[in-house]
């Protein structure tokens, strides 16, 4: 015969829960990098509208903490590419920000050509 209470949660589930409980009331007090307005923006563009602010908050988090990682990897990228080079000046490049974008899962693909403003657009047109 089964038992009407409820199960207790393992201590490692207890854990976890009251870790993300305790993010969660910290998100009142954190000021991300990426202000909310801006989270707010791109969540109302793809459809999802958050009444609370500790998931505005929670979502600019997730986001630095993504862009922290890809940043991170294309220093580590420039730093290998200026061991080959004899210069010693740090450059990023678009080449390590492309690599670092890669293993993410996003692929960079270089336009033909680049225009810099409507000027050069316009004379390309009139050639």
């Amino acid at each position: 015969m089964e038992s009407s209470r409820p199960k207790r949660p393992r201590p490692a589930e207890r854990s976890n829960r009251e870790n993300f409980l305790s993010l969660l009331k910290k998100m009142d007090d954190y000021e991300p990098t990426i202000p909310d307005a801006v989270v707010e923006h791109y969540l109302e563009k793809v459809g999802f509208a958050a009444e609370d602010r500790k998931i505005t908050r929670l979502v600019a988090l997730a986001t630095q903490k993504f862009l922290y990682e890809i940043i991170t990897d294309a220093m580590q990228h420039s730093k290998i590419r200026e061991k080959k080079d004899a210069k010693k000046r740090k450059i990023l490049q678009m080449e390590d920000l492309a690599l670092s974008l890669k293993q993410h899962g996003i692929n960079v693909v270089k336009p033909d050509f680049l225009v810099d403003s409507l000027s050069t657009l316009h004379n390309l047109n009139n050639n």
